[in-house]
């Protein structure tokens, strides 16, 4: 398929394209036919249809972090679609595609949707628009990585006056009660998103897909002013996870230097 875009750009513009802009493009279509491949890379079993004028958790129910799509319903599969204006774009099982090239297809092509990612420890939650990502969300947040510990760190509000208004305005909703209150900005509250999707990111950079999903549909919880660069955030979570493996053979050399007699 690669080729023939070449031979079709040469016909067209009569200019043969960059030996980059081919392999990429070869890049890209392996990645598709490997997302694709139903007898090799996905599930036979598509995951329930959409449910009309209902609008579905996209995380398990009954999960220790709040989500911000409203809760589904008790019986419904955690594979329905995130509402009635989505559709089933993707979906596949296994850990045979590595989550940074599913994420890093699913920017280069522009796409605009939901994903959804079950590993073994977290279900992550990814709004696209095209391309970029416009919301994250995950089951489990590390301590330091929730939104009011980020602005906390900020030092635009402090831990009391922070958890007075959890106690009001528990889960998502909390950056919204926030500024309705004037208690931070609107800056403030990007910039933490930004952060959290970030270390989102960093996490996720690590762990291994046993299954996903992805909507074609429009964004359903991007907070305005919030739109990442894909590309950017996997760079950065690449860099995240090669200090992680720096710092593993360290203590892992050191350990073996104190046990040398």
């Amino acid at each position: 398929m690669a080729r023939e875009l070449k031979t079709l750009r040469e016909k067209v513009l009569g200019v043969e394209p960059p030996a980059e802009s081919l392999i990429e493009t070869e890049r890209l279509v392996g990645l598709a036919r490997m997302i694709l491949d139903p007898a090799g890379h996905a599930s036979t079993d598509a995951p329930t249809a959409v449910i009309p004028e209902t609008l579905l958790r996209a995380l398990d129910p009954g999960v220790s972090v709040p989500s911000a799509l409203p809760a589904r319903p008790a019986g419904v599969s955690a594979d329905a679609a995130p509402s009635a204006q989505h559709t089933l774009a993707l979906f596949g099982q296994g850990t045979v595609l590595p989550i940074p090239e599913l994420i890093g297809f699913l920017g280069t092509v522009g796409k605009t949707g939901i994903l959804r990612i079950v590993t073994a420890s977290e279900t992550y939650v990814l709004e696209f628009l095209a391309g970029d990502i416009v919301h994250g969300e995950a089951t489990t947040a590390p301590e330091g990585q929730r939104l009011g510990d980020l602005l906390v760190a900020q030092g635009v509000i402090d831990r009391e006056t922070l958890e007075s208004a959890c106690e009001k305005s528990p889960g998502w909703r909390l950056g919204q009660a926030l500024l309705k209150k004037n208690l931070i900005e609107k800056k403030h509250l990007t910039a933490a998103l930004q952060t959290q999707i970030q270390s989102l990111f960093n996490r996720l950079f690590r762990d291994q897909a046993k299954s996903f999903t992805f909507w074609s549909g429009p964004p359903l919880c991007a907070e305005d002013g919030v739109r990442l660069n894909t590309t950017s955030l996997l760079l950065e979570g690449a860099r995240f996870s090669d200090e992680v493996e720096d710092g593993l053979r360290a203590v892992a050399e050191t350990r073996t230097d104190e046990e040398s007699p």
